[in-house]
């Protein structure tokens, strides 16, 4: 994550915030209506017309399963899974035309005693939701979409309502909060971390989980690309577009030899000669995939140091929190001497290396002690290569090529009398 992009996206989105709570609270008022018309009470006697969606010749389009999926919609999506996410459900399928009560048969041998055993599920997960007993709602036999659509419409200052597991795991993944543990837990887990990111911001804690559900689908990071939407260089936005970040990344070591220039073509950018590069861009890109390369070094050193047999110094590494410290990382040798690591990203291949250095980073590079380039190559694959350059500014390396391509420029100025 890049904090300069999520603030960014923060003050657009509190700009809107005043209407967006008017535009949804007709939903809102539906939802304290629906809750109130299906209470744990009412539940236990529901029969299984009020309950299962499809029959549109009784409940009429007002039972449990039809307001939850398709009024309360807009409250957090559920269309795209089967019906038999519901339990019992009224209706065909693709080999049998004939409409009838359909049951998935984890739930009981017949519609009735699945309806019943659904029923209870049902219960029991408002009862855990109210508890907040997590390993209760994980354990629930009722589908993940339906278990967090029901969480989310009874205790919605509470439950996240975001249910497709591919968007958790791509907004924990955009976030750079994703660890292979989390992408791999159940999705009632992944929202539990979302929720505990939204708290713990400054900003994000005063809104709604719906707001906030609002803010990750239509500002940051947004809804995954779509496949028609993947990046190619004939788009002509493919600059503008936020990358997609595989999840789960597997980065691995790499070992290269800084070699003698070729200054046949030698340019300082890639293009021809008499190309115009556009550094403003090109810093934007780059601010977009540096947060992901400090988080992947971040994870590496941490094996790293475990590996080692140092997992007391691992716990203790660190990400600079100011850009004036000149490093982006602070590690450690496995002898407790510190070390200090600028990460530079890349979504190019393996190969040569280009990356912008401030004055800052260059001055703190000859000053301190220890001090390294890790640069991240092919940071959107699944397989990202680091390679771990050794302070090549102190001594200077004559095979580093520096070339300057901005200037702060100050000017005083008073009103002209002439």
């Amino acid at each position: 994550m890049s904090e300069h992009y999520l603030k960014d996206a923060q003050a657009r989105f509190e700009a809107r915030i005043e209407e967006l709570m008017k535009s949804r609270k007709q939903l809102h008022d539906l939802r304290e209506k629906f809750v109130k018309k299906f209470t744990p009470e009412s539940i236990k006697k529901m029969p299984i017309e009020l309950y299962a969606i499809g029959n549109k010749e009784v409940g009429r389009g007002e039972n449990f399963c039809y307001i939850l999926e398709r009024k309360l919609g807009d409250l957090g999506s559920i269309v795209g899974a089967t019906a038999f996410k519901f339990g019992v459900y009224y209706g065909k399928t693709s080999s049998d035309p004939v409409k009838k009560y359909r049951f998935t048969k984890k739930f009981g041998p017949t519609h009735q005693e699945a309806y019943e055993e659904v029923k209870k599920e049902l219960l029991n997960i408002l009862k855990a939701g109210k508890e907040e007993d997590l390993n209760e709602i994980v354990k629930n036999r009722l589908s993940p979409m339906f278990k967090g659509k029901v969480l989310s419409t009874y205790y919605p200052e509470r439950y996240l309502n975001i249910f497709s597991n591919d968007h958790l795991k791509h907004y924990l993944t955009h976030l750079n909060i994703d660890t292979p543990e989390l992408i791999k837990a159940d999705p009632v887990i992944k929202r539990e971390a979302l929720v505990k990111f939204k708290n713990q911001d400054a900003v994000m804690r005063n809104w709604s989980l719906d707001l906030f559900s609002t803010f990750l689908d239509s500002e940051y990071p947004g809804k995954p690309i779509s496949h028609g939407q993947k990046e190619s260089n004939q788009d002509p936005l493919r600059d503008y577009r936020k990358p997609e970040f595989p999840v789960n990344p597997q980065p691995e070591w790499i070992d290269l030899e800084i070699t003698s220039p070729n200054f046949t073509n030698f340019s300082g950018h890639k293009g021809s000669r008499n190309s115009n590069p556009d550094y403003e861009k090109e810093a934007r890109i780059l601010k977009r995939l540096g947060n992901r390369g400090e988080k992947i070094v971040f994870e590496l050193e941490k094996n790293r140091l475990s590996n080692e047999g140092r997992k007391n110094l691992a716990e203790k590494i660190e990400i600079a929190e100011y850009d004036h410290l000149g490093y982006d990382i602070k590690s450690f040798e496995e002898n407790g001497e510190p070390r200090y690591i600028e990460v530079k990203t890349t979504r190019s291949k393996v190969g040569n290396a280009s990356f912008f250095l401030s004055i800052n980073e260059l001055n703190k590079a000859k000053e301190l002690q220890n001090y390294y380039v890790y640069v991240v190559f092919e940071i959107l694959s699944k397989r990202p290569k680091v390679w771990k350059i050794k302070n090549p500014f102190r001594p200077e390396n004559k095979n580093v090529v520096k070339t300057p391509i901005n200037f702060r420029v100050s000017i005083n100025a008073q009103k002209s009398y002439n």
